[in-house]
């Protein structure tokens, strides 16, 4: 009878640690959507604003593109987490990736002393454990070697990329990499 007790009250054990030990080492789920852009001349209009441009035209009057999407990112891990030092990179067909700092849609606010609009770049996602983060990111790539490769069709795909933390134990961060879209 003891020992059936034994290796019952071990099973526990063992069952509630691997769980635990299972939730510090979770992982983190992110999902995006939406992926749209823009093409858009250099100059701003009276409203702050870039003037749009038809995709028809785009690939010889843009020299910029705009994008935005939603981002889902699900902390499964016991302790809270983070990504830092964001940013939005293109990979073209044989060359350098080109990057962005993407901007969060929720901080966008209207300065009252120079009646523009003002927006927050993105450096850190703060994830609490076992939540749900979800943000909408918008920025541009300012130039013109991104208007011909995504109008060209000269790209692999778009990343959003960061810094993950890996928590006291495991000082040393590891690069995190999402795709967003795809030709």
């Amino acid at each position: 009878m003891s020992s059936v007790v034994f290796v019952g009250l071990l099973g526990v054990v063992v069952g509630v640690l691997a769980e635990r030990i299972a939730r510090v080492f979770g992982r983190l789920y992110c999902e995006t959507s939406d992926w749209e852009t823009r093409y858009t001349t250099a100059t701003l209009n009276p409203f702050g604003l870039y003037k749009e441009i038809e995709p028809e035209q785009a690939k010889m009057f843009a020299k910029r593109v705009g994008y935005r999407f939603a981002i889902d990112v699900f902390n499964g891990k016991e302790i809270p987490t983070g990504l830092r030092d964001i940013k939005v990179e293109l990979v073209r067909e044989g060359g350098s990736p080109l990057e962005s700092r993407p901007y969060d849609l929720m901080s966008v606010r209207k300065d009252e002393l120079s009646k523009g609009l003002v927006r927050t770049e993105v450096a850190v996602i703060n994830i609490p454990p076992r939540h749900f983060v979800h943000m909408q990111l918008t920025g541009s790539f300012d130039t013109r070697e991104a208007v011909v490769a995504l109008r060209g069709g000269s790209w692999k795909r778009v990343e959003i990329v960061g810094q993950l933390s890996r928590g006291l134990l495991l000082s040393r961060s590891k690069i995190y990499r999402k795709k967003i879209a795809t030709p």
